[in-house]
């Protein structure tokens, strides 16, 4: 089953929901904004995943370049 991330980044969080491909939330989680434990959560319960979209603002070219 394909899945898919998108991240809400802000300053100290970040919030993750993930879905399938019918668009059907599979899990939601609020993380630290840290690239390291967001690619290791992605890792850990994203085992299919396709693709992360990223919402646009000031905080997330912090962590794009490691994530996805």
């Amino acid at each position: 089953m394909s899945i898919y991330a998108g991240l809400d980044v802000s300053d100290k969080t970040t919030h993750v929901c993930v879905v399938d491909g019918e668009g059907a939330v599979l899990r939601r989680e609020v993380l630290a904004s840290n690239p390291d434990v967001i690619a290791k959560w992605l890792g850990r319960y994203c085992p299919n995943l396709v693709r992360v979209v990223l919402e646009t603002g000031s905080e997330s070219f912090d962590i794009s370049p490691t994530v996805g």
